[in-house]
């Protein structure tokens, strides 16, 4: 008998100690949610996520450098339609990959950066997935839109996105396709014709600007971060389709292996300034 009470309350310690975890997800290089390789252990899998330019970071409007003189941002391709474009569930986010050609970028400092892929991290209401804060506001979803220069660098936008009662026509080109890659490895084309343009906030050009990292391993420093002032919404509905998809493939689902939220925690801004645009 005492064997057997033993041997009960070690599962059930086990089980606690499991819960919310996905053990999948520890087979993987690193992930959101498993027990051996998620976000606080980045730091000693990786040490460059160790850092003292990481992100994200909180953003506290107060305390940022305004600068009248400061370029803003300029979007250039942005508004041109985006007929075809990969749609990916690599495990960790959802990556929109243009194949149409068109120049898109950003033009920041008389430097222009092109477009590489849009990505999405994204949780509900009680678990926000935004990575970046305002004033300590955690927002649900946030969307970053990678940036390389000719000569190596990256630029980063993040776009803060908080969720509504109205649907945002601008995410049904995106919504639309996620029930074709809500499991690792799904992919699939767009159906409908897209416009980066408008999953752009109103005013795009004004931002907060600072030095930082990727928010992902290998957590490369030296990222331009662009956040901009201005957010993005996206209706409740829209955000549930979100709320769908998985960190893996379809035959190991379960409850713990949703994706969201996909979202680094906070890191030490370790005396960085943040600089605002006019």
């Amino acid at each position: 008998m005492a064997v057997f009470m033993i041997l009960t309350i070690f599962l059930i310690a086990t089980k606690l100690s499991s819960a919310g975890y996905c053990d999948k997800d520890n087979e993987e290089t690193y992930s959101y949610h498993g027990s051996t390789n998620g976000p606080r252990q980045w730091p000693r899998l990786f040490p460059a996520c160790n850092g003292d330019m990481q992100s994200p970071i909180d953003i506290q409007t107060n305390n940022v450098r305004r600068d009248r003189h400061l370029d803003k941002l300029y979007f250039f391709g942005y508004n041109t339609l985006v007929k075809q474009a990969t749609v990916v569930n690599d495990g960790h986010t959802v990556m929109i990959t243009p194949r149409d050609n068109v120049k898109r970028g950003i033009t920041v400092q008389g430097i222009d950066y092109n477009l590489q892929q849009l990505h999405f991290h994204w949780g509900s209401e009680k678990y926000p997935g935004g990575e970046h804060t305002l004033n300590g506001r955690k927002f649900e979803m946030e969307a970053h839109f990678v940036h390389n220069s000719s000569d190596g660098r990256t630029a980063v936008v993040g776009v803060l996105v908080q969720a509504a009662k109205k649907d945002n026509k601008a995410f049904k080109p995106i919504v639309e396709i996620l029930s074709e890659v809500l499991y690792k490895d799904d992919s699939t084309r767009l159906k409908s014709s897209l416009y980066f343009n408008k999953l752009l906030p109103a005013s795009p050009a004004s931002y907060y600007g600072y030095t930082g990292s990727l928010t992902t391993p290998m957590c490369t420093e030296g990222v331009s971060w662009f956040v901009l002032q201005k957010t993005q919404t996206i209706g409740y509905k829209q955000l549930d389709s979100f709320l769908k998809i998985y960190s893996v493939k379809k035959e190991d689902r379960s409850k713990e292996c949703l994706l969201a939220p996909n979202n680094r925690p906070l890191q030490n801004l370790n005396g960085r300034g943040i600089y605002a645009s006019p």
